[in-house]
Order: structure tokens, then C-alpha cells, then sequence
């Protein structure tokens, strides 16, 4: 009996919503898009899944690079072109650096830690400036030596158990991130590893479940716990619980231990070593500002890793070509090393191809327009929903003719040297203010865990029981995070002498 009230006074909200909104349309020209319906207009034109692909055939349709749809009052502007990614969230700071805040995702999971989600404005800058502080370019060398970890460690694990190269691949990325900022020499499956990683499995559960009714309703977040249809609180506090230790358990255990001075040098290590005062309010702060470095990090860089392997599988021709150049840089007998990247434009092609292909995000976090703006004759209107349509701009074919084909040598000369009329994927971490603060990490974990199989390993398609090749398909997660849906593979060392090399390797990674 109680949801009569409830739906009566939804049905009021309904109504009333309609007639404001419907006033507030008149006179202005919003981006093309779908017509829709009363009240409701774009509700159930909107996309739950794959939306990077229908936006941008919304573009096709209507012609234009900025469409628009409208939920509920809701707008959302989708911007589908290189040009106009730059030309609002790059060269308009002041309008479209602010983010998207979910009452349910950010504010009752409590994601609200991660400080790539913030409000744009001073508590996101101090975050954002202790951050940079050691990963911007000139400084995140001295993360090199856990990468190198990384690497020898995925390397003998793919020797010893090359089936589960999916888990061995987030191993190795999760426990050089934990290692860079923690000072964490996580083993697989070991305590620290399953604390963040249930951290993260939250963001998949809240992401996948669509839109709540508290991010439509906020006045609903203030539902009793107890109260019929508050089932999603009791969602979020489970979840909120899981997020909560994900940020603090590490860092308070890191911080215990450099009272103690037992400590190792990491990224928490030097914001412990300069921080001029100890209060709860610089914890805050301080786990926050680390506990977005695995957050940020972890799921990016497995799913670009996981389609690197799919695209080995598919197209065996752009593996050899990579190898041929490993093979005339390095040699047999050792590594691929940092220095050796000048070396290696075929490698670091296929690095870029991997980005441009199936983008691990392939709508970039949404912004929010700070105020209300007009472009190309458009009017967006304050605290529109702005999103970075990446899988368009990577898939836009002025720029990248066949752009559904893996073919790293889209980015190279015909002498074999990196092209400089073709941009390099860079808008896959975003654009603006806003874009990926751990870029230059990421880039560095792919590089050498990628040249490092490669020299190592050839990747191909597995055998049924038959004999026959299993076959594989560029199929695609139509989710936030867009890795390959499951497939099989098979690693398998080049050579005796690849084999030796790796296990020479993994016992220095472990003496060391």
C-alpha cells in the first residue's frame, strides 16, 4: 500500500518536469538527434549498451559531428569528431572541465575517492597537483624498475601457465601499480590484490546496471535504508564498504610502516615525506589522490593488453613484422629495455593501433557543461551531459581509411619510421583539462610488456578437440570498460632459447 503514494507523487514529479523542461525548449536549437516522445523525449532512444556505435550513427543520419538527446530534462550532448572534442573540451576549459556527478556511483558507493571524479575547482586541483607531481613526463621514469618487474614476471608466468594469460596479463599490471605506489610486492591472488581488485569489481556492477532512479530523483538518496524499493541502498552501502577499504587498507599500512621507518620508497612515500602537517583531513586527501592511481589504472590497461592478444590472434602478419624488428634490434638474447623504443617505430605502430582499434574506454567519463554555450550554431545548455565519443574519433575514416582493420602500418613510412601526418591515438585518454592523469604510466606499462611478449612468445589460436584452430571474432564488452569478450589463445615461446631467457630473467626479477 505504501507505493501508491510513491508512484502518485513520481507521476506529479513527471508532470511537472515535462512542463518546465518543455518551456524551457522553446527558442532554442539544440544538436540533431532523435525527436522522441512527451515527457519522456529520448528515454528510450538513449543507449544502455554499445552507445559509442550509435552515437555515432547518429551523426551519419542527422549529419552532424555534435548530436543531442534529452532524457527527463536530462541533456546529453555526444561529440563524435576530433574537432569538436577539441574545440569545446580543449580550447573551452572554462565551460566543459567539470564532470558528471552520480549520486549513486560517486556519492552513495563512494566513489566519490577517486579524484579524477571531482568537481572541477580547487579541492580537484590540489588532488590533481600531487598526483602530476610524479607521474607527468619528466618524472614517471622512476617507475621504470617495477615495470620491469611487471614484465619478467608476466613472461615466466605465461611460460609456466599460458592458458590463463588473461589473469596472469591484470597480475602483472595490478602489482606494478601497487608496487609504484604502495611499495606492494603482491603475489598472485594475495590479500592486497583481492582488496583493490574488489574495489574495482563495484565500478563494473554499478556501471552495467544502467541508470538508477536516485540519479534521476537525488531527493531519493535520503530514502531510509529499511524503506520498500531502497534496495539500491543496501546495493551501495555493501559496495561503499568495499570502495572504502580499497582506499584506505593499503595506504594506512603503508603509512604504518614509514612511522616505523620500514618503509620502501614509493608514491605514497613521497607524499608522506613532504606533507608539512598529519591530520585526518591529509589522509583523506593523501589515499585518495593513491587510491586513484589503481583504480584509474587497472582497467585500461588490461583491456588494451587483452586487445593487443586478440589482435595477434586475427592477424598473425603484424605480430611477425614486430618480432622481425625485435629480432633485428635486440637480438636473441636479451629483453626489450626503455632505451630501446626510438629503435623499435613498428612496435610502438602496434602499441598505437591496439588504442585506436577498440579504445579501453570508448566513451571518454562524461563532462558537464559549467554553463550554457553555443557551437557551430547550437545551443548546449548548462549542466548538459557531455560526452567524448572516442571509438568515433579512433574510427573516423578521413583519418584512418578502413578504420575497422587492425594495421599498425597506418602509422608508419614506407621506410619503416613513425609518420607525423597521422595522429597518433592520444584522445583515447581523453581530451582537455580532464584527460587521463596517468597516461604516461600506462603508455610505459605497454610498451614493455607488449615488446616483451613479443620478443618472447608467438600468440595463436588455440586447438579443439578436433585439431582444428578455434575460431576467434573482433568481438567487443558493450560496456563502460570495452575489452575482448572471452576468447582462447595459445602463448608459446619462441625458442629454447626465448624459454631460458625468460627463466634467467624471472630469477633475477626475484633476487632483486
Amino acid at each position: 500500500m505504501t507505493t501508491v503514494p510513491v508512484l502518485i507523487a513520481l507521476s506529479a514529479i513527471l508532470l511537472i518536469s515535462w512542463a518546465i523542461f518543455a518551456r524551457r525548449r522553446a527558442g532554442h536549437r539544440y544538436p540533431p538527434g532523435p525527436k522522441g516522445l512527451p515527457v519522456l523525449r529520448n528515454a528510450f532512444d538513449v543507449p544502455t549498451q554499445d552507445g559509442w556505435r550509435v552515437f555515432r550513427d547518429w551523426s551519419r543520419r542527422y549529419g552532424s559531428d555534435v548530436v543531442h538527446a534529452e532524457a527527463l530534462g536530462s541533456h546529453i550532448v555526444v561529440l563524435n569528431s576530433l574537432k569538436s572534442a577539441k574545440d569545446l573540451l580543449e580550447e573551452r576549459p572554462n565551460i566543459y572541465s567539470d564532470k558528471e556527478q552520480s549520486v549513486m556511483f560517486l556519492e552513495l558507493c563512494g566513489w566519490w575517492r577517486s579524484w579524477v571524479m571531482l568537481p572541477y575547482g580547487n579541492s580537484w586541483r590540489e588532488h590533481r597537483k600531487l598526483f602530476h607531481q610524479s607521474f607527468r613526463p619528466q618524472n614517471v621514469s622512476q617507475y621504470h624498475p617495477q615495470h620491469v618487474l611487471a614484465q619478467r614476471r608476466l613472461l615466466q608466468l605465461m611460460l609456466d601457465h599460458p592458458k590463463d594469460f588473461s589473469e596472469n596479463i591484470r597480475f602483472a599490471i595490478g602489482s606494478s601499480i601497487l608496487k609504484a605506489v604502495y611499495a606492494v610486492d603482491a603475489t598472485p591472488g594475495d590479500l592486497h590484490l583481492r582488496v583493490v581488485e574488489n574495489g574495482m569489481e563495484t565500478v563494473q556492477h554499478v556501471l552495467h546496471a544502467g541508470v538508477f532512479l536516485v540519479d534521476i530523483f537525488p531527493i531519493l538518496k535520503h530514502v531510509p535504508i529499511w524503506f520498500p524499493g531502497a534496495g539500491f541502498k543496501r546495493r551501495a552501502a555493501g559496495y561503499k564498504k568495499l570502495v572504502d577499504e580499497m582506499f584506505k587498507a593499503p595506504y594506512y599500512e603503508y603509512k604504518s610502516a614509514f612511522k616505523e621507518g620500514t618503509a620502501h620508497p614509493c608514491f605514497v612515500g613521497e607524499l608522506l615525506s613532504e606533507a608539512e602537517e598529519d591530520t585526518p583531513e591529509r589522509d583523506d586527501i593523501f589515499m585518495n589522490v593513491a587510491g586513484t592511481g589503481y583504480g584509474a589504472g587497472i582497467d585500461t590497461t588490461y583491456t588494451a593488453m587483452m586487445v593487443f592478444v586478440l589482435a595477434m590472434v586475427l592477424y598473425p602478419e603484424t605480430q611477425s613484422a614486430a618480432q622481425e624488428e625485435l629480432d633485428r634490434v635486440l637480438g636473441r638474447d636479451r629483453l626489450p629495455e626503455f632505451a630501446d623504443q626510438d629503435s623499435l617505430p613498428q612496435v610502438v605502430a602496434l602499441i598505437y593501433e591496439v588504442l585506436r582499434w577498440n579504445p579501453p574506454l570508448p566513451l571518454a567519463t562524461p563532462h558537464r557543461a559549467m554553463s550554457e554555450d553555443h557551437y557551430q550554431g547550437y545551443y548546449i545548455p548548462a549542466r548538459s551531459v557531455v560526452l567524448e565519443n572516442v571509438w568515433a574519433i579512433m574510427h573516423d575514416e578521413n583519418v584512418y581509411p578502413n578504420p575497422d582493420t587492425f594495421n599498425p602500418h597506418r602509422f608508419l613510412t614506407y621506410d619503416g619510421k613513425l609518420r607525423d601526418d597521422v595522429p597518433f591515438p592520444d584522445d583515447v585518454f581523453g581530451t582537455g583539462r580532464r584527460s587521463c592523469p596517468g597516461r604516461y604510466f600506462a603508455m610505459d606499462s605497454l610498451f614493455l610488456l607488449i615488446s616483451g611478449i613479443l620478443a618472447t612468445f608467438t600468440i595463436e589460436k588455440a586447438l579443439g578437440g578436433d585439431g582444428e584452430p578455434i575460431e576467434v571474432r573482433a568481438e567487443f564488452e558493450p560496456h563502460f570498460f570495452s575489452p575482448p569478450k572471452p576468447f582462447k589463445a595459445v602463448f608459446k615461446p619462441r625458442s629454447a632459447e626465448a624459454k631460458r631467457l625468460i627463466q634467467s630473467c624471472a630469477i633475477l626479477a626475484h633476487d632483486g
